[in-house]
């Protein structure tokens, strides 16, 4: 069994990678924990830990013996939230330590963030927007919280013990990136 963790800011394109994934593999069993089940129930729960939440959540899946999980978010975007550093999860690492992971983190170019998300607020739900606009009280605000976000989280993905690595979505190279997700896993 092999675990992908997906973590980047808001639009880095993790929902759009695990889509790519999941289609490229549709011959292999392949569960993915969407936003909706990993971030969203905890959401306005901004400085508890959830460890027994992500716990539960892990084991699950696992129980379910996909040949791939595939996280959309798990606890490094919750760590950044509570203001704790990546040891306060060391007994999630320890149970995906067991198991063939990585965790990705999907980077967005700082000089781009304010555009991407920008773009993004022009098609996604109102509900999205909404959330968007409660990090800032103009676009400039709102890209200052996801650069200070990004740069918060990938100092506190270097101190995972889990193996990682970094991949720049600026350009929308989805594809690509999946592809080398996919040869990282060593499931194509």
């Amino acid at each position: 069994m092999k675990i992908l963790i997906l973590e980047g800011i808001a639009t880095s394109g993790k929902s759009t990678i695990t889509k790519i994934i999941k289609k490229q593999l549709s011959g292999l069993l392949v569960s993915a924990a969407s936003e909706k089940e990993t971030h969203i129930p905890i959401m306005k729960q901004t400085k508890e830990l959830h460890i027994a939440f992500f716990k539960d959540l892990i084991k699950r899946l696992i129980n379910e013996k996909p040949e791939l999980i595939i996280f959309d978010r798990l606890y490094l975007t919750q760590a950044f939230r509570a203001g704790v550093s990546i040891s306060e999860y060391s007994e999630l690492e320890n149970i995906l330590s067991k198991y063939d992971t990585i965790t990705v983190f999907l980077k967005v170019d700082e000089n781009h963030i304010a555009d991407r998300v920008t773009k993004a607020a022009e098609h996604r739900d109102p509900t999205w927007r909404e959330y968007i606009n409660t990090k800032g009280r103009n676009s400039s605000e709102i890209a200052d919280y996801y650069i200070s976000q990004q740069r918060k989280q990938i100092n506190l993905l270097s101190a995972s013990n889990l193996p990682s690595m970094v991949s720049d979505t600026t350009n929308y190279d989805f594809h690509e990136i999946a592809q080398k997700i996919l040869t990282r896993l060593k499931l194509k």
